[in-house]
Formats: C-alpha cells, sequence, structure tokens
C-alpha cells in the first residue's frame, strides 16, 4: 500500500493499493488511500485515510494490523476534538458536526450544515463587537481620563446597553424554535372514541399504521411514529379514545392517554363533525383547556351537524380545522396549522438567526445578565469599574460559545484605537 509521504501519494489524490497482512503477507482487500498533509486536512495534522470495500471483517483485520503497528482507535468525537484543539475549527462549530450526523430530516441537517461552515460563530461578531466597542470605551475613560480624549456620554453608553440587551433578547428568544428544530416535538391526538383519531394519526403519516375500524375502542394502547412535518421531526403519538372503559384494558388505555396528553408538546382534540355535540365533547375540551391544543372536525366529507359558530364556541379560542381523513383533504393544511399552534406564527428562517444548543442558550442568557447589570450600575453613577466587570462577563460568555478568549482582543483594540504609550 502506497504511504502518506512517500514518492507514490500525492497530496489529496486518491492512489489504488493492495492491502498486505504483515504478518502472512496474504492480501486482504484492496484499497484508496489518500494522503491529508499537515494543515490541510479535517484536524489540522497529517492524516491518510483508507477506503475499503464494505466488509465488517475486512475492517476488523485492517484495524486490528494497524493498532499492532503502533495506531489506536479514535476515541469518540477525537477527530473533531483535535480539529477544535488545532484551529480548524471553533466550539460551535464542532458541536454542529454532531448535530449533523444526528440530523432526521433534511431541514435539520441543513441548519446544522449551516452552523458547521460558521454562519453562527460569524452572525455573533458584530454582537461581540458592540460589546467590546463599549468596553473599549470604558476602559479609556478609567486608564486616561485626564487626557482629553471624546468619548461617548453616561446616557449614551447606557442606550448601547439597552440596544445590546434587545439584540440578546432576539437571540435567547429563537431557542424556542431551535430547540425544536434540534430536539422535534410530540404531537398527541386525541378524542372520544370512533371519531376518527386514528384516521387523523394514519393521514399525517400517510399509511396505515393504525387500525380502523367502525367499532369504537380498537385503539387501547398508544401507538407512536417518527415523521417530518415541514422539515421538523415529530414523534406522532395516536391514543385510546377517552371515555366510559367497557373493561380493564380500555381503562389502562384511557389513563395511558391522558399520560400521553400531559406530555405532549401539542395536541390534536379530534371532533366528529358528522355527529351532533355531546356532553362528551365538552368534558374531554374542559379537561386540556390549560394546554395548547388545535381542534380538528374530522369527517368534512360527510354532511355537517355543527354549524361554523358552534365549531368556534367549541375551540373557545383555540385554533380548529374542518379536515377528512378518509379523503386526505385540508390535512396538509392541518401539517401548517400544527407548526404555528407551536411557534405562535414566528417561525425564524432557517438562515436568521437560530439557536438550537442549550449550552448556547445559557451562554446568552449570562451574557444577557451581565449586560443589563452592567446597565443598572451605569445608571447609577458607579465608577466605570465596577461596570466593566460585568460587560467582562459578558464578553467572556459570549466567547464561550465558540470557544475564544478575548483579553488579547480588548488589548489590541484599545492600542489600536488610541496611539498609548507615545
Amino acid at each position: 500500500m502506497p504511504a502518506c509521504g512517500g514518492e507514490r501519494a500525492r497530496a489529496r489524490y486518491a492512489a489504488l493499493g493492495k492491502v498486505i497482512d504483515p504478518r502472512t503477507g496474504t492480501e486482504l482487500d484492496q484499497a484508496l488511500v489518500t494522503c491529508f498533509p499537515s494543515p490541510h486536512s479535517y484536524t489540522g495534522e497529517d492524516v491518510a485515510e483508507i477506503s475499503l470495500h464494505g466488509s465488517a471483517v475486512i475492517i476488523h483485520a485492517v484495524l486490528g494490523i494497524l493498532c499492532e503497528c503502533g495506531a489506536r482507535l479514535a476515541e469518540p468525537g477525537e477527530f473533531t476534538m483535535r480539529a477544535f484543539l488545532r484551529g480548524k475549527m471553533d466550539l460551535a462549530q464542532a458541536e454542529a458536526v454532531r448535530d449533523t450526523i444526528e440530523a432526521f430530516t433534511l431541514y435539520q441537517a441543513q441548519v446544522a450544515g449551516r452552523q458547521r461552515s460558521g454562519a453562527l460563530s460569524s452572525e455573533l461578531q458584530p454582537l461581540k463587537r458592540s460589546l467590546l466597542d463599549i468596553i473599549v470605551q470604558l476602559e479609556t475613560a478609567v486608564e486616561f481620563e485626564d487626557d482629553g480624549l471624546v468619548l461617548d456620554s453616561r446616557a449614551v453608553t447606557a442606550e448601547k446597553l439597552v440596544s445590546l440587551v434587545r439584540e440578546l433578547d432576539r437571540w435567547v428568544g429563537s431557542y424556542r424554535y431551535g430547540r425544536i428544530v434540534r430536539e422535534g416535538f410530540s404531537l398527541a391526538v386525541i378524542g372520544r372514541p370512533n371519531v376518527g383519531k386514528s384516521s387523523v394519526f394514519n393521514a399525517l403519516l400517510e399509511q396505515d399504521r393504525s387500525i380502523v375500524t367502525e367499532s369504537p375502542g380498537t385503539t387501547r394502547d398508544l401507538v407512536t411514529e417518527e415523521i417530518s412535518i415541514r422539515g421538523i421531526p415529530v414523534r406522532l403519538i395516536d391514543t385510546a379514545g377517552v371515555g366510559p372503559a367497557a373493561d380493564e384494558a380500555e381503562r389502562l388505555g384511557v389513563e395511558r392517554s391522558y399520560t400521553a396528553i400531559a406530555e405532549a408538546d401539542a395536541i390534536l382534540l379530534v371532533v366528529d363533525s358528522s355527529r351532533a355535540r355531546s356532553a362528551g365533547d365538552e368534558a374531554l375540551r374542559d379537561k386540556i383547556a390549560d394546554l395548547r391544543f388545535i381542534v380538528v372536525f374530522n369527517k368534512c366529507d360527510l354532511k355537517p351537524a355543527w354549524s361554523a359558530g358552534e365549531k368556534a364556541a367549541y375551540a373557545a379560542g383555540m385554533p380548529w380545522l374542518d379536515v377528512s381523513a378518509l379523503t386526505g383533504e385540508r390535512i396538509d393544511e392541518l401539517r401548517g396549522a400544527i407548526l404555528t399552534c407551536l411557534f405562535g406564527g414566528s417561525r425564524p428562517r432557517s438562515e436568521g438567526i437560530l439557536v438550537t444548543n442549550l449550552r448556547h442558550l445559557r451562554c446568552l442568557e449570562a451574557a444577557r445578565e451581565a449586560v443589563v447589570r452592567g446597565g443598572a450600575a451605569l445608571r447609577s453613577g458607579v465608577s466605570e469599574e465596577y461596570v466593566l466587570v460585568e460587560l467582562h462577563e459578558s464578553l467572556a460568555r459570549l466567547g464561550e460559545i465558540t470557544g475564544e478568549t478575548n483579553v488579547q482582543d480588548i488589548l489590541d483594540e484599545i492600542f489600536s484605537r488610541f496611539c498609548i504609550g507615545k
């Protein structure tokens, strides 16, 4: 096999060779070897990639030979960690590698791909630059107050800090959507027996997963499936019909339905619009009155027994929609209504500010609180030194997102702006 750096190995060119067991001289496989000399590799180190045929036996044998020759198996995430430590990517990009691998939908992969390419770090820069400018102004006021330098007034600086808080609020607010993009959400389909819950479940799933019959109580246990709605992963749960139980199995099914209702991120309350409104419909709606739900009036292909006014009154301010699970009518509109219910119609664009990582959120929240404290200290009239403690804390917390250190940045900025030391 050609060796990386040898006469027959060219950088970033695939070379075909034979894999020979040095212990026996036996040919194990043909392989493609690609060499990536430092620093032009994923980790920034000298790297050789060996592409073997898809045989677990061959792969295991080659790994064993390499380990006998002095190599070792990489730890989980080691290549990406090496890339971070050698400056090939920042911490946010490294975390996005994992998100890309774990993506369930194409949309998730696209969001993770943008962050892996450095979009999150790039979008943070204006925010950090604004904070750095304020720190430079205050540092200069403390160290060179007698030099007659023209600096922003306290009122102007305080207003800049207010603007920073508003910007940080936007970042923090995006996590509500970003978390769901990254982790998905659970959606429980509930209703009285025989209203078509399982039919709605199957229509959203676009396959017959739940058994559907004319007999009430067909679904006696939870049925779950993973689907995607507009690129958002969803754990869809078909529950047992909620109503008086005829036997122990139905009673247990109803109990599990209530558990699923309590744990779900969103609820579809399915009602049979071809049957007159009943006390059972009212009772079930009242049980979930404090939760987030959409009323789905199923069987709109049949003669309606509800007027539009009755439907609106029953929904009591919650969104509602007529659908036919049998014909598929308005099922796609229902998918859009589900996302609107979750996000309040304010779904951010994937190419805009989007925080998907809980660690990033905590850093942003801590940075925001430090700026708020700094602004309060500035308005109270205390020395700039007290304000600077909070702003340095905020800058450090923003730096934690990407793994940066910022002390040298501040010094460089001060010396470049003011000809100190002349």
